[in-house]
């Protein structure tokens, strides 16, 4: 069963404040940010969405009893990335640099940002303690391939990156787009290892699972 986990909690719960706070700031002021109901609902759901992944279970950084050698340089780019997509829509947003025009691209980005955001979140409690950012297989860790499962074989990533992109959204930001593209890159690369490490730790299991399986996108990849 899913439970609380007080150091995972600690680490996504600062790391969520530090994330709005950068975004907040670069807007220019605090009243203005929250001047739009958009903005108002990023803040609220992604504040929502994080309290209620501290009762996912979840191993945080977990290496388990096994985990993958590859991949660990992928955090730094996506790190980059990622602050640049914290501070860059909002200032852009602020100053009309490279907007996209009306309220429909921020709302539209509001339901994109929630919809990425609950299927990364279902993966959290699919997973529980088997779910670590690092690519590693946990004690008694049995492959999933159910649920949210069934179809694709990383719907965190999809939902990671549908987020992302209704998070640029939010802002109308066109350069905020573009880096949200540029984490797809990283994200092929990062699913390569994971598959060639489970590939090792399951083998058949897991090679007849991708067979019937998606990557990302059902039909598509």
């Amino acid at each position: 069963m899913p439970r609380f986990e007080p150091r995972f909690a600690l680490l996504s719960g600062t790391v969520t404040s530090l994330y709005l706070g950068l975004t907040v700031w670069a807007w220019g002021e605090p009243s203005g940010f929250f001047g739009h109901p958009a903005r108002i609902g990023l803040v609220g759901a992604s504040v929502i969405l994080t309290v209620v992944s501290w009762f996912s279970g979840i191993s945080g950084f977990s290496r388990g009893r096994r985990a993958s050698p590859g991949g660990k340089w992928i955090f730094a780019p996506l790190t980059i990335l990622a602050l640049g997509m914290a501070w860059l829509p909002p200032y852009a947003d602020r100053h009309n640099l490279g907007t996209l025009d009306g309220d429909a691209a921020r709302y539209f980005g509001l339901l994109a940002f929630l919809a990425g955001s609950l299927i990364r979140l279902m993966t959290l409690f699919a997973l529980g303690n088997r779910f670590s950012a690092l690519v590693a297989v946990q004690p008694a860790h049995r492959l999933k391939t159910d649920g949210v499962y069934r179809f694709v074989r990383h719907p965190s990533y999809l939902g990671a990156l549908l987020a992302m992109a209704g998070w640029t959204l939010v802002f109308r930001s066109g350069p905020g787009l573009l880096l949200a593209l540029l984490m797809i890159p990283f994200v092929l690369v990062r699913i390569q290892d994971e598959e060639r490490f489970l590939v090792s730790e399951f083998g058949d299991e897991y090679e007849r699972y991708r067979h019937r399986t998606w990557r990302l996108l059902p039909l598509v990849y």
